[in-house]
């Protein structure tokens, strides 16, 4: 099947359907599509940063979620 054919396949099937939940999935699901579609190139300083990230995840400098939450807790005064 061409996507010529699929798209009017589902134009015809879109249109006659009245199901709102249905319809609202299909229209996230173009709108993600349509987002994802940029690609967002990395800065020398952006690749720099990650390479670092992964360096130190590599060398087992990480907090835990758990531990990153209480941090974050302490540092709220919560």
């Amino acid at each position: 099947m061409t996507a010529i054919e699929l798209k009017e396949r589902l134009i015809v099937k879109i249109s006659h359907t009245d199901n709102e939940e249905l319809l609202d999935q299909i229209s996230r699901l173009i709108e993600f599509e349509e987002e994802t579609e940029d690609i967002y190139i990395l800065s020398p300083d952006e690749i720099k940063m990650v390479k670092e990230g992964i360096e130190q995840i590599e060398n087992g400098q990480f907090f835990s979620n758990e531990e990153a939450n209480r941090i974050f807790d302490k540092c709220l005064g919560r």
